[in-house]
């Protein structure tokens, strides 16, 4: 299996909107959407996001198929907040959010000079929660239902 990341696309719309419809995927997240998310929806988002100088959005690749997207966010001093999700439940448990979350850590390292990634995880979500401390983050606290999380790359 091989997993890379590469910039996020409006192409990648078309797939990633019918992942925005499916509550299993959004349950341990804090962005579940409000409503049934349209093609015009997710391309107004995509656009929106991929013009945001303060974040760095990657589409998942697994044997040239997308299967995800993971973000850095909020990119403010050497520091940025950090999210993943599979979205083809297919590539679930199979290594691919291991392997996706070391590239961008690598890309956060090499092409942004970051200090530091943070993240919020629900303790719930104990393949998530596993990931990230096996990763190296270390729990930082609490905000509201998430447990606070960094890497600190320096």
């Amino acid at each position: 299996m091989q997993i890379k990341i590469r910039p996020l696309e409006t192409k990648d719309a078309y797939t990633s909107v019918n992942w925005r419809n499916i509550p299993e995927i959004w349950a341990q997240t804090g962005s579940a959407p409000n409503k049934k998310v349209t093609i015009e929806d997710e391309l107004e988002w995509i656009k929106k996001v991929t013009a945001d100088k303060t974040s760095r959005r990657f589409a998942i690749i697994v044997d040239d198929m997308y299967v995800g997207n993971v973000y850095l966010t909020d990119i403010k001093d050497g520091v940025a907040e950090y999210h993943i999700f599979i979205g083809d439940k297919n590539y679930w448990g199979k290594g691919v959010a291991r392997e996706a979350s070391k590239q961008i850590i690598e890309f956060g390292i090499s092409n942004l000079r970051l200090k530091a990634i943070e993240l919020g995880v629900q303790e719930t979500n104990a393949a998530a929660f596993h990931l990230y401390k096996s990763l190296g983050f270390n729990k930082t606290g609490m905000d509201g239902r998430f447990t606070r999380m960094r890497l600190d790359l320096i």
